[in-house]
């Protein structure tokens, strides 16, 4: 579920998209301005809330500067198409960032049309979401996370070097001590994961389904939202130097039924999606970890390892 560079393209469309205020004589709620969209920390900046802004600011101009800086070291110590985590996590804190936006919008659709349904939780919910025994003991988590230990499972009968023979990792620039760098991988893959986890449920459960399902019935937004959602991640090949036609279009297909099963989750909880965004991330963390743990060599982010004589 890694289509970041495609969700940004999402935010600005739909953004652009619904810039026009409601058919309506009353303006409340206030609409977010469009300028806030290309500005970061701004969507927080222009409701004062300057610490948010400040920190996703932070985030997403430090993780384009570093990404950008380290493009080219990065990219020669890498085999995997993601080598670039810090550019991910900038572009990633945007994603974060704006999802205010797309809750602007939900409100003023709700605020016109008040039988639209939708989860109307807060930011600090929703942030949360992925780490409340609520959303973690479900069914649609506890699925997603078996799927993933079977990938796994299969992932470990092309194991070349085990975890054990690993002594360094090149993170950033340079070769660090393999528990250090364990924990910052694992702490790379959790801040991914979780942003995925956010971002995409949001967007795709919480504001396109929803919209689709209250024009075309819920069947209908169902299969149309998962098909985009699974759509998106066509966009994988542009990372790649040599891209993979037929892996890309498994991963689509493999999405799709993804998408499908969060969004039938959703729409039977009366569209709460805290489950569906506790098992988006976990889903995508254990993979991520897990790749570094059951066959290093061929870790998700790509990352060169030296390994005991």
């Amino acid at each position: 579920m890694k289509k970041r560079v495609s969700v940004f393209f999402l935010i600005i469309i739909s953004f652009c998209s619904f810039s026009q205020n409601a058919d309506s004589l009353n303006q409340q709620p206030r609409q977010i301005p469009y300028w806030t969209l290309w500005v970061p920390g701004a969507s927080y900046f222009h409701q004062g809330k300057i610490v948010e802004g400040s920190l996703f600011s932070a985030l997403e101009i430090g993780g384009v500067y570093l990404g950008i800086k380290h493009d080219k070291t990065l990219k020669n110590n890498s085999s995997s198409p993601y080598y670039n985590y810090p550019l991910f996590i900038g572009l990633q804190a945007y994603q974060t960032e704006k999802l205010t936006l797309f809750k602007n919008r939900l409100e003023i659709l709700k605020y016109h049309y008040p039988d639209f349904r939708y989860d109307e939780l807060s930011e600090k919910d929703l942030f949360l979401a992925p780490f409340k025994i609520e959303n973690i003991v479900t069914p649609i988590t506890g699925g997603m996370v078996l799927l993933a230990a079977v990938f796994l499972g299969i992932e470990k009968h092309r194991e070349t070097q085990s975890l054990s023979s690993v002594e360094q990792i090149y993170f950033m620039n340079r070769y660090i001590d393999r528990n250090k760098g364990l924990a910052l991988f694992g702490a790379t893959s959790l801040a991914m994961s979780w942003s995925a986890g956010v971002g995409e449920e949001y967007v795709f459960r919480n504001w396109m389904m929803p919209m689709l399902d209250y024009k075309y019935g819920q069947t209908k937004g169902l299969l149309i939202s998962s098909a985009i959602f699974g759509g998106m991640h066509f966009s994988n090949v542009l990372m790649a130097e040599k891209p993979d036609y037929l892996a890309t279009m498994l991963q689509v297909g493999e999405t799709t039924i993804a998408g499908y099963f969060l969004g039938r989750d959703v729409q039977k909880r009366g569209y709460k999606i805290g489950p569906a965004v506790a098992a988006h991330m976990w889903y995508d963390f254990t993979l991520m970890l897990g790749s570094f743990l059951i066959n290093p060599e061929n870790n998700f982010l790509g990352v060169k390892l030296k390994f005991k004589l």
